[in-house]
């Protein structure tokens, strides 16, 4: 696999992708809408029994791993 000098640079690869986040609090997972001056841009399923997405912005300082589902 041929990965970017810098994370952003990969997880701009990812646009479009449904990727899981970790941050210490929180894990995430959602369709990567943006990466842009150290944010994430997330779409995420409100989950429970709630049928929405919200946009969830992540600094990629808070974040513990990404994955790629």
């Amino acid at each position: 696999m041929d990965f970017a000098a810098t994370l952003e640079e990969q997880l701009r690869r990812l646009i479009g992708e449904t990727i899981q986040v970790a941050t210490d609090n929180n894990l995430l997972e959602g369709q990567l809408t943006d990466v842009e001056d150290g944010t994430i841009e997330l779409l995420a399923e409100a989950g429970g029994y709630e049928r929405e997405t919200r946009t969830v912005l992540i600094p990629l300082a808070a974040v513990n791993f990404i994955r790629e589902l």
